[in-house]
């Protein structure tokens, strides 16, 4: 969207008073170039002059980028607590802050932040600003001795004098926004408006610097070729780099930011890149808790949360950089085979899996960059994938994992309702997503916007009544019989992804079909969902305690037990539950509750199956699941049993207890795919044979 041009015999241009200081840039390198200009501003002029982004103005029409999200939400408590309160206002505390970072950026005439800069006619105020200002005169001085250039709202003038430079921009089309030291600033501005403004004989001499980015080609910058254009995301990379040793922001901004992780690279694949926007196969942005440092997707109308994706995604890797120790060669070199067997492409020439950048191999740019040629020793640290490869690991990601990740993020039924629901309700591209899109301080402007347009009820009507919908008819809040929907608790996830990589990862290929597809998956997991399996309090009939009790939950108040026991139990549950499926599949039988024939397998026959050892040669590690949730009965067989006295449970009888609780929970998950005995008519029910 251009800047309109702008009528100067109507619309008068604000510019502010010059600012004096040095030019300066950074280009170390003959690709890029960043100029800058350095000042001291007084406390007025910071306080008055400089924004944080959310003094911008805020607008509904606002789809926030992922990449774009350069800013960090402030945290108003903190500023008034920890910097005002205990640091400025504290009488004998030494004060000093260092300089704040500030990039200057278009907006239109309703205040809006734009891609670019527009030029329009008078771009250029006199020199000097004021009349028989010597001073500033000197910056109109003969040709040759300044450059004088102007590109949007900004006017800038540099000197052949020690890099003396002079630079004003018109308020009325440039808002000049912190990218660095926000918190800073609104301290200053809050310390400032609770003294009215009024400096005091000892702070009028205070001066703070200030330093601001001139992303403009005209004042001298340039950017590599290829690389993303757009002032927003110039800015935001640059702000990246400048946090990366700053104070550590929280781990959703840094999953946002990061571009040096794997993980945080791989999650952002799997996601839309901007609010407001929907995709067919990726995670829409707008429905994941993204900002804060949350892992819990379990409330409200979130289908999940970028921690918990971040999380889950480094479970998945099962990489160990070498991070403590990172010139140890023999752990980097692990962690490169390691890194090249999950993200690795084939090379088609060699058959073999490479992570690769400007044509050579990560194993073997190792040996050439960071070890000694003579010795075989290292030289430097490896603690990660370089950056260079990066791109070269998130395609073998997307190649490995985004295509079974994603459908089972998507369309595993409790998933594909709220989707389905968001989609209905227009949660994603209306005003819902657009509002809850918003910086904190955005949507209180707002408020005032939403109120006029659907009167006092308008939060229940854009935002609450959706999310009590989601929370009680799709995740099963508040549910006291049932229980919550265990697929948007965090363990239960992990546990259901991991099984995920075991089935569409580590499978080989000729046993393929033995484990089914992503589809005969979800279709086994969908049937778990209608049939109850898969809440929090799923019964188990004829035993003391619920299904989830001892694999999940506690047995005494009924919670969560929130462990990576619970995690590893629920991966094993669902596992043999699903092998069990694929066992009668594969031998031709149906599943019955008690067999009389040889064309049916019962609950005995399958639990005995996957206790014996021999087992694991065909269904991996099966008896590693049937012993994580063997042993846990084992543990607990006198409560189980409740029996008062637990040494009155021998070795035997615990075994026998912790059988029949295995066959119970079993038998129970099954259900919905056996066919019925008793009165059930067989040959009707036959279609429900796996």
């Amino acid at each position: 969207m251009k800047l309109p041009q702008i009528d100067t015999d109507k619309e008068q241009r604000n510019y502010n008073n010059p600012i004096y200081g040095q030019k300066g840039e950074y280009s170390l390198s003959a690709h890029v170039r960043v100029p800058y200009f350095t000042a001291l501003l007084d406390l007025k002029r910071v306080t008055k002059e400089l924004k944080t982004h959310e003094e911008v103005t805020p607008s509904l029409d606002t789809n926030y980028s992922l990449v774009e999200l350069f800013q960090r939400n402030i945290d108003p408590e903190r500023v008034k607590k920890e910097i005002v309160e205990g640091y400025l206002k504290n009488p004998t505390k030494l004060k000093f802050f260092n300089s704040i970072t500030v990039v200057l950026l278009p907006k239109d005439h309703g205040g809006h932040i734009q891609k670019e800069f527009e030029d329009y006619e008078g771009n250029d105020p006199q020199i000097p600003y004021m009349h028989n200002d010597k001073f500033d005169e000197w910056f109109a001085g003969r040709e040759g001795d300044y450059q004088r250039v102007n590109f949007g709202g900004v006017q800038f003038v540099t000197t052949k004098a020690a890099s003396l430079s002079r630079l004003r921009w018109d308020f009325n089309t440039v808002d000049a926004v912190a990218v660095d030291g926000q918190h800073r600033l609104k301290s200053l501005k809050i310390w400032m408006a609770d003294n009215n403004y009024e400096l005091a004989e000892t702070a009028r001499a205070t001066r703070v610097p200030i330093i601001f980015l001139l992303l403009h080609e005209r004042a001298g910058f340039k950017s590599a070729p290829g690389a993303s254009t757009g002032i927003k995301t110039v800015a935001r990379e640059i702000f990246t780099d400048l946090n990366k040793n700053a104070r550590e922001v929280d781990l959703a901004t840094q999953i946002i930011l990061d571009d040096r992780s794997l993980a945080s690279c791989c999650v952002r694949s799997l996601i839309t890149e901007g609010t407001c926007t929907y995709d067919e196969k990726l995670l829409p942005l707008s429905l994941l808790r993204w900002q804060d440092a949350n892992n819990r997707f379990d409330q409200r109308y979130f289908l999940n949360s970028l921690v918990n994706l971040h999380l889950i995604l480094e479970d998945l890797l099962d990489l160990e950089p070498p991070t403590k120790d990172p010139m140890d060669k023999g752990k980097a070199k692990r962690f490169i085979q390691e890194a090249t067997n999950r993200v690795g492409i084939t090379n088609p020439q060699t058959g073999q899996r490479e992570i690769v950048a400007d044509g050579i191999d990560l194993a073997t740019y190792y040996e050439k960059k960071f070890l000694d040629p003579e010795t075989g020793d290292p030289t430097a640290p490896l603690s990660s994938i370089p950056p260079q490869f990066l791109p070269s690991a998130v395609k073998g990601f997307e190649l490995h994992f985004s295509g079974w990740l994603l459908r089972l993020l998507r369309e595993f039924k409790p998933y594909a309702e709220l989707i389905a629901y968001a989609k209905k309700n227009n949660l994603i591209e209306g005003q819902f997503g657009r509002y809850l899109a918003q910086p904190l301080e955005h949507r209180e402007q707002l408020k005032i916007e939403l109120h006029a347009e659907h009167g006092d009820q308008w939060e229940d009507l854009i935002i609450y009544r959706h999310e009590r919908e989601i929370e009680r008819n799709i995740k099963g809040l508040k549910d006291a019989d049932k229980g919550e929907q265990w697929a948007f608790k965090t363990l239960f996830q992990k546990g259901y992804l991991r099984l995920g990589r075991t089935l569409f990862l580590e499978v080989p290929n000729d046993q393929r079909q033995q484990y089914g597809s992503v589809d005969e998956f979800l279709d086994f997991m969908n049937q778990l969902h209608d049939f109850g399996i898969l809440r929090v309090k799923s019964p188990l009939p004829g035993c003391r305690y619920d299904l989830w009790t001892f694999l999940a939950v506690n047995y005494g108040g009924g919670k969560i037990k929130v462990a990576a026991t619970s995690e590893r139990r629920i991966e094993a549950y669902l596992t043999l539950l699903y092998y069990s499926v694929r066992y009668a599949k594969n031998s031709n039988r149906r599943l019955v509750e008690t067999a009389s024939s040889v064309d049916e397998i019962d609950i005995k026959e399958i639990a005995k199956y996957w206790e014996a050892k021999q087992t694991s040669q065909t269904w991996m590690s099966s008896k590693d699941n049937f012993d994580c949730i063997f042993n846990e009965f084992m543990k607990s067989a006198d409560i189980i049993a409740g029996v008062a006295d637990p040494a009155t449970l021998d070795e035997k009888k615990r075994r026998e207890i912790a059988r029949s609780r295995f066959a119970a929970i079993l038998w129970r998950g099954l259900q919905c795919f056996a066919i019925k005995t008793g009165g059930a008519d067989n040959k009707n029910d036959s279609d429900k044979l796996i």
